[in-house]
């Protein structure tokens, strides 16, 4: 199937279309004051191996910002304001738009290009599945595996995953889709407040989180890709950025979307 950028005849007439919007929100004004001040000194945002440290009330030193990482990794955390909006809704959404180029569009019309899953069943699930995306991250057209996983495999206990009205994590390991190589983490957590919710986003990308899928490869060959997987500042940058305008975006008529094709 032929892939490409924004709409054409075919998704005008789904019942989402109208939804579609290449005006699309610019970053929350706080995520681009934030990076004004960044990179944040190495370490300043925790590792993979604390996430489940944003199960605690309150904030965090710094809930949007970067840092580079002695390991030539990346650490990037966004929070999004999302009036309105709850956090049962991103559950529905992340197994809602994976089957179709044209509702992943919806969430980023400028960027996104294309979305489907592995398994090429159409159904309403995300965790355990991995989605084949194909998406613009600054000036880069990224072809990626999300390999969704239980938030309890990163360290969430049951009691924590256990009121979706309340809070949502959408945890993944994110790979190459041509390669046997997974590279990065994600976490989003999505959290009630008095007037809708917020999303706290967190990626760890390159340096140690290199790794093969293919077990047999010698550890080795394991460390010389880590070594080799030093990512440059400006892709910390365009994550930051491509993450906050998304999900401000999508936050803006997730609502509505959510009402009209919850059945």
């Amino acid at each position: 199937m032929e892939k490409y950028m924004g709409y054409r005849a075919a998704d005008r007439g789904t019942t989402w279309a109208g939804f579609y919007n290449e005006a699309v929100k610019p970053i929350h004004p706080a995520a681009a004051k934030a990076l004004e001040k960044c990179p944040l000194p190495a370490g300043s945002l925790p590792p993979v191996e604390q996430a489940t440290g944003l199960q605690k009330s309150g904030y965090t030193a710094f809930e949007t910002g970067y840092t580079l990482e002695k390991d030539g990794s990346l650490r990037v955390a966004v929070l999004t304001p999302m009036p309105g909006v709850s956090p049962e809704m991103w559950d529905w959404w992340f197994g809602w738009h994976g089957c179709l180029d044209s509702r992943y569009k919806l969430w980023h019309p400028l960027a996104h290009r294309s979305a489907a899953w592995q398994d090429g069943r159409n159904e309403r699930a995300y965790i355990g599945r991995v989605s084949q995306i194909e998406e613009y991250i600054g000036k880069n057209l990224e072809k990626a595996n999300i390999a969704f996983c239980d938030p309890r495999e990163l360290g969430f206990p049951p009691a924590a995953l256990a009121d979706k009205t309340r809070v949502v994590y959408i945890c993944a390991r994110v790979g190459y889709t041509r390669l046997p190589l997974d590279f990065g983490w994600l976490v989003h957590q999505i959290r009630r407040t008095d007037d809708g919710a917020e999303m706290r986003s967190r990626f760890w990308m390159g340096g140690r989180h290199v790794r093969p899928r293919w077990r047999r490869l010698p550890d080795f060959c394991s460390a010389l890709l880590q070594k080799a997987a030093r990512l440059p500042e400006r892709q910390a940058v365009d994550l930051l950025h491509h993450c906050s305008e998304e999900m401000n975006h999508l936050a803006g008529f997730l609502p509505e979307l959510y009402k009209n094709h919850l059945s």
